[in-house]
């Protein structure tokens, strides 16, 4: 994390837009808001560690300060939202990361933001392949849901054809991998520096992104194009325990598609990806269906169906090259907010199976429990997740809000 948030060159960009938002919003009318979420965890693998050194139950403490501050009738804003995480064993999973701290300026049909950021792309379930902004937080989630911050400049116009995004990031960040006691690792410790980018320029290579988005009745629609510094790391064959990786630099097109019918939501995502050392395609289309207010009851439960394709076989990073993804999501739709979603990916070439469930529900005004179990079954060597075979765990999470 140190070249990121010691860089002074970023500093100068944060540090003007901070001092830019503050000096314009205090000479006018301003409204501000603070949040505080304090998280305690407790995550249990249910076997041993295949490697020398790990340990199998976690304890984590973790906090996600925000604050907000708007003016010029909402017209202008400035956000900060961190996040910072203490592990009992993992040192790299005990980290600081600024998930956003940007000024933004909206007015009649355009908008423009600049400093770090996250954006999200994508509508299936079980992988967002075309979700390709922000670099994926690996020792927070493993599923990839969560992000760091990104720096960017940010221009979006809207027009009755549809909304236009333009990106610019002047660095690009590594990705973060668990440390020796650490789980769902690799046989070799990968630190952050560990894995070069392909130039000469490393994290200060330019990189930038298009997206067009638009909805014809029942159906959204995204295009998006990005070319720069890969978020996912290009892994070498190497043959035995050794893992070979570095960044490309990438073009990658990517489509999302989401049909509203009815009860059931037609989901699609695609895209093409382009490297000097690897270029393939990759998709991942489904529906959910949705069965509402069962017996007047107020429960809710959406069947999910997802076919996974990945033109690198074995070498996909996600290990879901030729896969089905089946689930049901529950939702009692009650004062406590209780949902359930459990899922299983079921290789359709090989013997791996992964099951996966979420839940979480309220208590009172400022409490929140969560439950995530991730399980691993009969594991292929030709995969990826080979390497975390023995990595199923069972986490429980307690929330306090502020």
């Amino acid at each position: 994390m140190i070249p990121l948030f010691y860089n002074p060159r970023l500093w100068s960009v944060w540090a003007t837009a901070f001092s830019l938002s503050l000096s314009l919003g205090m000479a006018q009318e301003t409204t501000d808001d603070f949040t505080l979420a304090l998280q305690f965890d407790n995550r249990f693998f249910v076997n041993e560690g295949l490697y020398e050194g790990q340990e199998r139950n976690f304890i984590s403490i973790a906090a996600n300060p925000e604050y907000t501050l708007e003016w010029d009738g909402g017209d202008q804003n400035f956000k900060v939202s961190l996040w910072g995480r203490w592990d009992q064993h993992d040192n790299n999973r005990t980290h600081f990361d600024i998930r956003e701290l940007y000024y933004q300026r909206v007015k009649n049909n355009w908008e423009f933001t600049i400093g770090l950021k996250k954006i999200f792309w994508g509508v299936t379930e079980s992988v967002h392949l075309v979700d390709i902004v922000n670099q994926t937080d690996q020792v927070e989630s493993f599923d990839g849901e969560q992000k760091l911050g990104q720096p960017m400049a940010h221009f979006s116009y809207f027009t009755g054809i549809g909304t236009f995004d333009l990106f610019y990031f002047p660095y690009n960040r590594r990705r973060q991998f668990p440390a020796r006691e650490g789980r769902l690792r690799f046989p070799q410790i990968i630190e952050l520096e560990d894995i070069d980018i392909d130039s000469d320029l490393e994290e200060w290579y330019p990189s930038g992104a298009f997206r067009w988005s638009h909805y014809f009745g029942p159906i959204d629609i995204g295009i998006s194009n990005f070319y720069g510094v890969g978020r996912e790391p290009l892994f070498l064959p190497q043959g035995g325990a050794e893992v070979v990786a570095f960044y490309p630099i990438i073009n990658q097109t990517g489509l999302d598609i989401q049909a509203t019918t009815g009860p059931v939501l037609w989901k699609f995502e695609g895209i093409y990806r382009y490297a000097e050392e690897q270029d393939f395609t990759a998709l991942a289309a489904g529906l959910e269906y949705t069965f509402s207010n069962i017996a007047s009851t107020g429960l809710d439960i959406g069947v999910l169906g997802e076919y996974l394709y990945d033109g690198r076989d074995e070498l996909a990073f996600s290990s879901f090259q030729n896969d089905l993804f089946v689930g049901a999501r529950f939702a009692l739709n009650d004062t406590q907010s209780t949902e359930l979603l459990a899922g299983t990916v079921l290789d359709l070439e090989h013997s791996t199976t992964f099951y996966s469930v979420e839940g979480s529900r309220r208590i009172g005004d400022s409490w929140k429990v969560e439950l995530e179990g991730r399980f691993f079954e009969q594991v292929s060597d030709r995969e990826f997740a080979f390497f975390f075979r023995e990595d199923s765990f069972l986490q429980f999470r307690l929330a306090k809000f502020f």
